[in-house]
């Protein structure tokens, strides 16, 4: 099997790989109002983004106005977006996440507006202590994460913190099923030598590997 050369042709725009610099055109031309640059984008990411945004908002209904208005905020902001700070992919799973929680958010306030019953519950300490422990352990898988290649991150990133499967990782990306599931591992693996046995407890490998049937 011969290897996966992940190295930039010369010549091309410099980023982690022949997808990521192909959004990024796609995102320049964008920036010059190119509609057909965003119809080539929405068909790039509405699948993926739709899973996301409904992983949060649990509603079909909720998911597609979330893609929708993700998709409206990227062609109006699409000079936001800086290629030195990450793939466009993982901006738009960003954009995706916070508008889903926020639409969240403002259903949940709204029920509770509704019933006029007041949900605050004071947690245990107990509560107080695992929380403060789970949010520990996850900022130091953030921290590792960091340090992977920008493909290895970019695939745990997508699977882990934004919850898609290694299909929908594939998806997102543009690339193979089985480049997809090898990136995941790969990123897996340097996390497990760098974080030791905090990474057990962080994260099972349930959690990231063994989502992509």
């Amino acid at each position: 099997m011969s290897a996966e050369v992940e190295s930039p042709r010369p010549g091309t725009i410099t980023g982690p790989a022949p997808e990521a610099n192909h959004d990024i055109v796609l995102m320049r031309r964008m920036r010059e109002r190119d509609e057909r640059a965003l119809e080539e984008l929405i068909r790039r990411f509405e699948r993926p983004l739709y899973s996301l945004a409904y992983r949060v908002a649990g509603s079909d209904r909720f998911a597609q106005d979330i893609v929708q208005q993700v998709f409206v905020t990227v062609w109006r902001d699409a000079h936001r977006y800086d290629p030195t700070r990450g793939a466009v992919s993982s901006w738009l799973f960003t954009i995706t996440r916070s508008k889903a929680i926020d639409m969240l958010r403002r259903e949940t306030g709204a029920k509770r507006r509704t019933v006029d019953v007041d949900l605050s519950l004071r947690p245990a300490n107990d509560d107080v202590h695992e929380e403060t422990w789970l949010r520990t352990r996850r900022d130091a898988v953030r921290a590792a994460v960091v340090e992977l290649s920008d493909i290895q991150r970019e695939a745990v990133t997508l699977a882990f913190f934004d919850g898609l499967t290694h299909v929908e990782v594939a998806e997102a990306l543009a690339i193979p099923l089985g480049t997809a599931k090898s990136r995941i591992r790969e990123g897996l693996i340097r996390l497990r030598r760098d974080l030791g046995e905090s990474l057990s407890e962080s994260v099972s490998a349930t959690d990231v590997a063994g989502q992509g049937r």
